[in-house]
């Protein structure tokens, strides 16, 4: 079983703050001191140190950090299984175009066909990782970069990120320079959103920002901002399956974009969800997920993996 001042020592970690620590877990601030002392005795180095009145966490502590979220899920799962729960309740976190375009008609689908309670959060990458590293979700599905050596991940599947405009527009169907798109009005997603960092990387690898643009809209929902472009109120850029339906709507290229990009399954290190993830997404899951770490090497190749 975990530790139980595991739990304190991750309380701490995120508020840095021993009275906080112990009002959250009804414990007096010695009580806290003493479980931190214990657990830097046991492992033998320091967790938290203070520079002038300001506590930080030492290198050790982020390692500790990441073996104590781990534990926490495992261990909740484990419970659950001895207890022998039958409905379980899987907490899925998917960033707006996977949610809304990609794998809405298989979670649909389970939720049919199993007594599983369902959480499922739609938002942008940052806070489904954020929510992923305080174990509140099993799995999230994300577009966009990520830290490789926190989290846990496998290929999904790869898409196409390509320029949305009106099918009237004089980029619908062309390839153009960043140069051209300079006066147009932009429609974008949020901070924070997989689709806005892949556009701002794109633009200041090349010395650019979205300045660029002679104006920026900002939208959380996809079907604001196709509205917006069917509209002929600006161009945006997106992954090919947000246009599927919009007949009004054209693709254009950008001749310095790489447009095959990837969908990741992400979770925490060293917990076992895989099997979970073939369990609620059925025929969407790759063949060769659960096979060894570089089964991403041969996803990537797979024509099949690709979002039409």
């Amino acid at each position: 079983m975990v530790d139980y001042r595991i739990r304190t020592f991750l309380t701490l970690y995120e508020t840095m703050n021993y009275r906080k620590t112990g009002e959250a877990l009804c414990l007096s601030q010695p009580a806290v001191s003493q479980q931190i002392r214990g657990l830097e005795e046991k492992y033998g180095c320091k967790l938290f140190v203070y520079d002038g009145r300001k506590l930080s966490a030492t290198p050790q502590a982020h390692r500790v950090a990441e073996y104590a979220r781990t534990a926490l899920y495992n261990e909740q799962r484990l419970q659950q299984e001895l207890e022998g729960v039958t409905a379980r309740e899987i907490r899925v976190g998917a960033t707006k175009t996977i949610g809304e375009f990609v794998v809405a008609d298989a979670l649909s689908k389970y939720v049919r066909r199993s007594a599983d309670s369902l959480k499922i959060t739609v938002d942008n990458t940052a806070v489904l990782l954020h929510q992923l590293e305080h174990g509140q979700l099993d799995f999230a599905l994300i577009e966009g970069a990520f830290d490789r050596q926190k989290f846990g991940s496998r290929l999904f599947r790869r898409a196409r990120f390509v320029g949305l405009c009106r099918k009237d527009h004089p980029f619908a169907g062309r390839t153009v320079s960043l140069e051209e798109l300079a006066g147009q009005c932009l429609v974008v997603r949020e901070e924070g959103s997989g689709t806005r960092g892949i556009l701002k990387n794109v633009l200041a690898e090349r010395g650019y920002s979205l300045e660029l643009f002679s104006r920026v809209i900002c939208a959380n929902q996809f079907s604001l901002i196709t509205r917006f472009v069917a509209d002929g109120d600006g161009v945006t850029f997106a992954y090919e399956p947000v246009a599927d339906g919009r007949s009004e709507l054209a693709f254009f290229h950008l001749d310095c974009l790489d447009e095959s990009r990837e969908f990741s399954l992400v979770y925490l290190k060293g917990t076992h969800v895989l099997k979970l993830v073939r369990e609620v997404l059925g025929e969407l899951v790759p063949e060769d997920l659960e096979y060894a770490e570089g089964c991403e090497e041969k996803a990537c190749k797979k024509p099949d993996d690709m979002v039409k």
